[in-house]
Order: C-alpha cells, then structure tokens, then sequence
C-alpha cells in the first residue's frame, strides 16, 4: 500500500484564517509582537545575563502608497534549521525546545501565516544566539519559500519585513498601526519603540501599579480611569494565583445584560475585551484590567479554552470581588449603599438568581412604601415590629398606600420588575420575619385602630352598622385612614365570586353537589373611617331606624365608589333607602 503525503493549498488556509479564525485583520501585529517577545524571552532563558530586550518597529510609506513594515527583535534568533521547522510548516510550534513552550503562549505554528492577510510576501532575517550564521528566507503566497546565507553582518535576533499593499498601507497608516501596537503591548515589559515617517516614540511606556513595590489608592484610580478613560467609584484589587489585576466600580448606571469592555491579557500580551467567561455575570458593574499567566488560549488568541484553568481563574475573580463586597458591608456600609442605589435595578436581577448575591445585596436594596424609599434592611427591621405587606400592582399600590399612610403597619409597591420576587425570598432567607401579599384580609392590619376612648364613644354606631349590613354578607369595622373626607371603604370577600355565581340564573344548581357552598364564611366588610366628620356625626344618631338607613345607603354608596356590581338586593336596597332618606327629609 503506497503512501502519499497531502497538498496544502496556502492561499485556501489563508482565506480560511481570515474568514474563519480570526475576526480582525489586526492581529498580524499582535503576532509579530508574540514572536518578538517569545524570542527575548527564549534568550533570557539561554543567557540568564541578557536583561536588555527590545521591539522596534519601522514604518516607511513607499512612492506608489504601499508600506514597509518591519518587526525587529535582539531575542534569541533562528538558526537554519529552525528556520526550516519554524517557518516553513504549517502547524508547527514555533518555540524553542519543549521545556519552554510553557512559557510561551503562540503554540499553533499559524501566527507567521496572518502576515499574509496583509502581505503577497513575508521576510525574515535571523541570526541565532547559539552561532555566528545569519540567514534569510523569504516566503510567498503560493506555498513557495526561499532559504539563502548572508553575507553581511546581522546583529542576534530577527527582523521581519512586510511590504503592505496599497489597499492595506491605506487602512494601515501610521496611526492605526501606533494605536494597536499600544493596545497589544500594554503590559509588555521589553520597549516596544515605533519609528516611522511622522512620529517616533516608544509605544509601552505606561506606569503599571501592581508592578510597583508600593503603589498609592489614588495612584490605582488614575491608572484604571487612563485605561477606560472614565472615572470609577472604588477598585477591587484583583490577586491569585497566576493573575494580577483590578476590578473598577462603575459610576455610571450599567444593565446587567450589557456586556463591559475589559482588558484582560495573558501573558502581558493582549487578548480580549470580552470578560463574559472570566468575569461574574453579577459583577455586570465592574470593568477589569487583568493580567493572566495559566489560561489556555484558543487558535485564534482571541479568547480562552474552556477548561480547568478557566473554572479556577473565574473562581479567584469572583472570589476577590465578593470578599470586597463583604467587607466594606462591615467596614463601609456607606460605599455599598452608594454602589447599590446606582444599580439598583440591575442588582435586583441577579440576586433574585443567586444565594450570595441575595443575602450581600438585600439589606443595601431600595423599596417603594408608603414610608418612603426603604432599604432591605429597614423593611427587615419594620418587619419585626409591624404588620408588613407588599402590592403586587402598582395601580393596586396606588389606590390602597393613601387609606393607610396613618396606620401602623408598612405596605410596599412590588409591582416593580423584580420586587415582588425579592420580598417573596425574604420569608426563605431570614427566619422568623413574614412579610405577606397584600389581599382583601391586609386592611385589618394596616388601617388604624382608633383609641379605646374612639372606640367607647362610636361602639353604639359600629353595633347598629352590623345588624344594618348583616343580610349581605358584609362585617362592619372602624378604623381611622386618610383622607379624612373618605368616610366608608368597601373591601370585597377573597372569594366574593362565589356569590356573584350563586345569583345568576344560569349557574342555578352547578354547585349544589359541591359539600363547600354552604359552609362558605364571606369576609366583605365595610370601614368605617372615625375621622370623618360624617361619621362622627352618625355616632351622635339616636334615631336607630334613621342610622340604619343611612349605613345601607352608604355600604352601597362604597360599592359604586369601589366600581364593584350591585345585585338585585344592592339595587333595591338603594332604591328603598332613598325614598326612606326623602321621606325624613320631608318631616
């Protein structure tokens, strides 16, 4: 059986890198950057002595538009074999010995093929630290590459010269090339310096804290508001095993769902702005700058595996962030309240899906109530004391807070996106504190009771309004609620349906089987507001006959003014009560 070794079409695996694996054209110059950095790092490992590593890069714009771009290094360099294993296979690593390549993050063999998104050609003069032979090899497009000695001096390490096409020189200027430069090489440690036609200066120059021995607060601050360019509240320092960085508190008010633009690095190169898989989702309102050392990244080096390594630096980020959170909620409850206020709504979001999030966060959240604003911890602390409800409704909220800002109880308006979920958890995550759904039984308790005196004096009234209104179904209580000019409040029973079903015609003898009709107790009652000048009038009433009148036309006066229906006994009621009203009126 005969073997045969497979053609490789280099233009097909270069449209392929550009359509598929990689999103940017851009990243021939982080590749570039990841070739000089490895080679002065592979130096350094040969000669322990060699500490003074250095990028340069030349830009020259050529007569007919096109450009000259040229990569130099003084890293270890690439003898002729290695030229041949580095630079001619496809898939290769291009590293320098196996018990390096942990060091190294390039390990694909593919990084030298970008160029050709930008260049027919690539060349690449090398001399190597480990001899005094310099050579040069060139390769095209088409799968073809050349291999030729110098003859002239080349000082140890390699250039690499690009000729960008017209097209490319154009989207590829001066400028762009300086602004991704600085973008890539960030935190690269060896000076990375740029000489073109228009500006020379060298590109990573920035003041790093964390490489600092010691490094102010204020000093952090300026360097994450530099990076981001927007000022922050606080920072969270960001530290682990094989990760160094800061976490920096947004000022403004961010959506949970919206994705931040962080600058995460692996190795002191540049990878991503994407920190969905590093960052916390719940942590939505930080921006992070972060430097790696164990991720793995992907072909593309746009992004991380999703592996081990991952779960574990995700774990120590989210880690930092939450034992912050946990300790200004000690030592600066004052800093928590002010980050939680801001994004309030989005904190909400998360918490109502996580544990941590929900016991850190409740206390410092706001709530709508008839008290005002209040935060998780005061509704806690009321909760003890106080009768507390919440409305589901915010049309609900509104019609019920006014009948209740003088009682002693709290109500709060849920009807918010999220609230009412929140409160819901309350009952499950702090023992012995019950807070209910406001329903028709609420009133009771968050009405007030006026004073025993009150009470003493309007006992006559209150007993001659039960017997009134006891062949409806209706209980009859005295409360005091604002405003005062509200004299009755009709609240029907949970489950006044019922009645509605067993007086029409057509549902005449559905429920006759069912055992619990008739053992059915209805729990409609009508308040009295004791405030009210009205009633307080009544109470002086000696005439029984009189008041009883009076309280039916007022029980039905509280149907209408709630909207509820009137039945054929509603109606006649008022109709015969009226006349009885005229016919007192006349004597």
């Amino acid at each position: 059986m005969a073997n045969y070794n497979f053609k490789v079409d280099l233009k097909g695996i270069i449209r392929l890198l550009s359509d598929n694996l990689y999103s940017t054209k851009d990243v021939f110059l982080r590749e570039l950057l990841q070739n000089a950095v490895d080679a002065i790092r592979a130096r350094k490992k040969e000669d322990p002595e060699f500490k003074d590593g250095m990028i340069k890069v030349h830009y020259e714009m050529q007569k007919d538009k096109s450009a000259i771009l040229i990569f130099e290094d003084n890293g270890i360099g690439l003898n002729k074999e290695e030229i041949h294993s580095f630079l001619s296979v496809i898939g290769q690593s291009s590293k320098w010995g196996e018990e390096l390549r942990s060091s190294f993050i390039g390990q694909f063999g593919i990084g030298l093929l970008s160029c050709f998104l930008v260049a027919e050609e690539i060349k690449v003069k090398s001399h190597s630290f480990k001899e005094d032979i310099s050579y040069q090899w060139i390769g095209h497009n088409n799968g073809t590459y050349s291999i030729t000695q110098l003859k002239e001096e080349v000082p140890i390490g390699t250039a690499i010269y690009l000729h960008l096409r017209t097209d490319i020189a154009q989207e590829y200027g001066e400028k762009k090339i300086i602004q991704k430069l600085s973008e890539y090489g960030f935190l690269i440690i060896p000076p990375i310096i740029f000489e073109g036609q228009k500006e020379r200066k060298q590109i990573n120059n920035a003041f790093i804290p964390w490489r600092q021995q010691f490094c102010t607060k204020d000093e952090i601050m300026e360097f994450g508001e530099q990076v981001f360019e927007e000022e922050f509240l606080d920072v969270i320092p960001l530290k682990g095993e094989g990760i160094r960085g800061y976490a920096y508190i947004c000022e403004r008010q961010l959506n949970a769902a919206t994705a931040n633009q962080h600058k995460i690095f692996l190795k002191n190169m540049f990878i991503t702005e994407d920190g969905k898989e590093l960052i916390p989702k719940w942590a939505f309102f930080t921006k992070c700058i972060l430097n790696c050392d164990d991720l793995t990244p992907t072909a593309s080096r746009e992004s991380f595996s999703r592996d081990y390594k991952l779960m574990k630096t995700k774990n120590i980020i989210e880690k930092c962030i939450f034992d912050y959170f946990s300790t200004i909620a000690k030592l600066d409850v004052r800093k928590l309240k002010q980050i939680t206020m801001i994004h309030n709504i989005a904190i909400k979001s998360l918490a109502i899906e996580n544990e941590k999030i929900y016991k850190l966060f409740f206390p410092f959240l706001t709530f709508s109530t008839n008290r005002g604003n209040l935060t998780g911890f005061q509704i806690l602390e009321a909760a003890k004391r106080v009768p507390v409800h919440y409305c589901v409704e915010i049309d609900s909220y509104r019609r019920i807070s006014p009948l209740v800002e003088n009682g002693t109880g709290l109500l709060i308006n849920a009807g918010y996106i999220y609230d009412t979920k929140l409160l819901q958890m309350m009952n499950d995550y702090y023992k012995g504190i019950e807070i209910k759904v406001f329903d028709e039984s609420s009133y009771e308790h968050l009405l007030e009771t006026p004073s025993s005196k009150v009470l003493m004096e309007m006992a006559i009234l209150l007993e001659t309004a039960k017997k009134a209104l006891d062949s409806y179904k209706c209980s009859v209580s005295l409360k005091t609620y604002s405003p005062k000019q509200l004299s009755v409040i009709y609240v029907p029973a949970d489950d006044a349906f019922l009645e509605t079903a067993f007086d029409a015609n057509e549902y005449s003898g559905f429920f006759e089987n069912f055992s619990f009709v008739e053992e059915t107790e209805y729990s409609a009652k009508l308040y009295l507001n004791s405030d009210n000048s009205l009633i307080q009038r009544l109470a002086a009433v000696t005439d029984m006959e009189m008041l009883s009148t009076i309280i039916q036309v007022l029980y039905v006066q509280a149907l209408l003014s709630g909207h509820y229906p009137l039945g054929e006994k509603e109606m006649e009621l008022l109709n015969k009560n009226l006349e009885k009203l005229i016919e007192y009126g006349l004597e």
